[in-house]
């Protein structure tokens, strides 16, 4: 019998390396997409936000006014801010310094969707997206919370958001006064309690100017100082509509300032929403409209265009 030619015969030896290739490329994406969720694309540059001091209750200044002893406040996971800023996009010819900005707040897995990065990028905007999971990792922040019983890593997310609104009101290249946060799932929430008129905000010199939800999971109270967007999904079994709802009912006060609440149809698999994952109506353009054009009403884009 004819042996096999030579290619014939290196061919397995070919084909176990092209498999080996494969799955160590295969891994490298995997591990590699494990801090995509906080992404370093479209040439984004990473930064560390400094935490601003933790403010003094009013209670504890009163006490140390009086001379009395008081504890220490426990500032151990008050520590620096991973984040990722990025400019707006170089092909907007509108776009020029002072920007407005945008804070992202990425969702409990930490995962802030790539297309709204490009979205603002395109419409504008620089945009900061930080990483409270990298900063505070001692908890699971994807599990153990309550409608009536938020976890309290809530508090800390929108006080990370506060201080990156002080870094960004900083950078010489942003408007100050033209910042607004964008908080996503997990993320919405703490962005809500980061315009809570009661909250960690009334202790410091720069405001957000306006809040954007998406999918918001509404744990926080919305007593807002400044406007807010919330676009749900409806049927979202994550971050259900019903809990705004039940929130904005609640905290209707008659300082509030405005507070739309937008539910959007899915048309997609209810299971699909059990990964986690992006749906297609986050991107549409009814959504895409919504956001964009809500923000330019707030006056948040005003500065773009011009020269």
């Amino acid at each position: 019998m004819a042996r096999p030619s030579k290619a014939l015969r290196a061919f397995p030896h070919v084909l176990i390396v092209t498999i080996a290739v494969a799955l160590s490329v295969g891994t490298v994406t995997t591990s590699t997409n494990a801090f995509a969720q906080t992404p370093t694309m479209q040439s984004g540059q990473p930064v560390t936000v400094p935490s601003l001091p933790y403010p003094k209750s009013g209670l504890r200044q009163r006490l140390i006014a009086a001379g009395k002893a008081i504890p220490n406040v426990d500032e151990s996971l008050q520590a620096g801010i991973p984040a990722v800023y990025f400019e707006p996009a170089a092909g907007n010819g509108n776009a020029k310094p002072p920007y407005p900005a945008v804070v992202a707040l990425p969702d409990c897995d930490n995962h802030f969707p790539e297309t709204w990065i490009t979205i603002l990028r395109q419409s504008g905007y620089a945009v900061l997206l930080i990483s409270p999971p990298n900063a505070h990792p001692t908890q699971d922040y994807c599990g153990g919370g309550e409608l009536q019983t938020p976890k309290h890593g809530l508090s800390y997310w929108a006080f990370d958001a506060i201080s990156a609104l002080h870094y960004l009101a900083g950078v010489k290249s942003i408007a100050p006064n033209n910042i607004a946060v964008f908080g996503y799932g997990y993320g919405a929430g703490a962005a809500q309690l980061a315009i809570y008129r009661d909250g960690h905000a009334k202790h410091y010199q720069h405001r957000f100017k306006a809040l954007v939800g998406l999918r918001p999971q509404c744990m926080s109270e919305m007593d807002n100082f400044v406007p807010s967007l919330l676009v749900a999904v409806k049927n979202d079994p994550f971050n259900p509509p019903a809990w705004c709802e039940w929130r904005m009912d609640r905290d209707l006060y008659n300082g509030r300032e405005l507070v739309r609440f937008e539910v959007v149809e899915n048309s997609e698999m209810i299971e699909k929403q059990t990964t986690r994952k992006t749906l297609q109506i986050e991107n549409s353009p009814l959504v895409v409209s919504l956001v964009t054009d809500f923000l330019s009403a707030m006056g948040i884009s005003e500065n773009i265009g011009r020269n």
